[in-house]
């Protein structure tokens, strides 16, 4: 198990600055028990990533996650443009994971084979930092 390097409180209060500088609100009491949990979730993995340090809200509010892998170098989650969005329609049809990974390398400036071969305790964090962009 990592060791905390970040208490929950300010784990949790560099998530609400990330959320503060891009602009996004959760109205929990406006969705269903399902979309409330996944967020809940969403969140939950974040701040797991904050307290043990692997990941981190730069001075501009953006994400940074460095990886466990073999790849370690950090990765910096911008806010996506219609432009990362729009790399979903270039994947085939019903391949939802490929059309996640697309935004991903987009709004990042990865290659997409990164996310393809990255472990998924290291994937999650960075999944969930993506479908907080889009929730």
């Amino acid at each position: 198990m990592a060791k905390e390097v970040l208490a929950r409180d300010a784990a949790e209060a560099e998530l609400q600055r990330f959320f503060d500088e891009m602009d996004l609100v959760f109205n929990l009491d406006a969705m269903d028990a399902e979309d409330q949990a996944g967020i809940k979730g969403l969140k939950e993995v974040c701040i797991r990533s904050l307290q043990i340090g692997r990941l981190t809200i730069d001075d501009k509010g953006q994400p940074v996650f460095t990886p466990k892998g073999q790849d370690a170098k950090p990765i910096v989650f911008r806010e996506p443009t219609g432009a990362d969005l729009m790399s979903m329609d270039m994947q085939k049809r019903n391949h939802s994971v490929a059309k996640s990974y697309a935004v991903m390398a987009s709004q990042t400036r990865e290659n997409i084979t990164r996310f393809s071969k990255m472990g998924t305790s290291d994937l999650k964090v960075c999944q969930a930092i993506s479908m907080l962009f889009l929730a």
